[in-house]
């Protein structure tokens, strides 16, 4: 696996993680970017793909292509093979995780990822790589009626925990016990993670908090 997971922040900080992906995908090659988690009236399409294509431009790499709710419908596992990689952004988790089960988007990116194609996921699209997105109850209102959390489970059995500050230490304690929850990495907005089949790394400059039975602070370049 080549997962990447950000904390929800701005380009400027997750730009370690940003570059992370771009050196582990095939720059020939366009990257599938999916935004369906954003409000779109507040932030239409056009302007999030605006976005990204400016935020990793940066960093020499603007070969994106944008898929929303009536492309994927109609895609299949092959029709992603033309991609060096998949960014899916963030927004309403619930609305995401919904949608991508019912597109059959889900088990593709499963598939993709276990072929070791790169997969980014920005806040919202970082929990649902995770165990559940349980998390996001703390944030996101479940307009759509999702009644089934259970995520992607492709970060060793952990729960992600994005836009976090130690302010939330006793939120998370407070779901961890109230949803039988046995392990977080909480991720600032400023942190990220590198995943891989056999390990988990934390990727910086700002440390990221792993809660288990006691809350652990790990350094950036840190196998959790």
């Amino acid at each position: 696996m080549k997962l990447f997971l950000s904390g929800g922040g701005s380009s400027e900080q997750s730009i370690e993680i940003d570059t992370q992906f771009i050196k582990a995908i095939d720059k020939k090659r366009p990257v599938i970017y999916i935004p369906i988690a954003i409000n779109k009236t507040k932030h239409p399409y056009t302007e999030c793909l605006k976005w990204i294509k400016g935020s990793f431009g940066k960093l020499g790499f603007d070969n994106f292509i944008m898929w929303t709710e009536e492309d994927l419908k109609n895609k299949t596992e092959a029709d992603f093979e033309q991609f060096s990689g998949v960014y899916i952004g963030g927004g309403n988790t619930f609305k995401l995780l919904k949608e991508l089960k019912e597109f059959g988007t889900f088990e593709i990116i499963k598939s993709l990822a276990l072929k070791d194609v790169p997969i980014y996921g920005g806040s919202a699209g970082a929990v649902i790589l995770a165990k559940t997105i349980i998390p996001a109850i703390s944030a996101d209102l479940n307009r759509v009626g999702l009644k089934d959390f259970s995520a992607l489970n492709l970060t060793h059995g952990y729960d992600i925990w994005c836009h976090y500050d130690k302010d939330m230490d006793s939120t998370i304690r407070e779901y961890m016990n109230k949803f039988k929850l046995n392990n977080i990495i909480a991720l600032p907005e400023d942190a990220g993670l590198y995943v891989a089949e056999k390990e988990i790394k934390t990727v910086g400059p700002n440390m990221v908090s792993v809660f288990a039975d006691r809350k652990i602070e790990i350094r950036p370049g840190t196998i959790i």
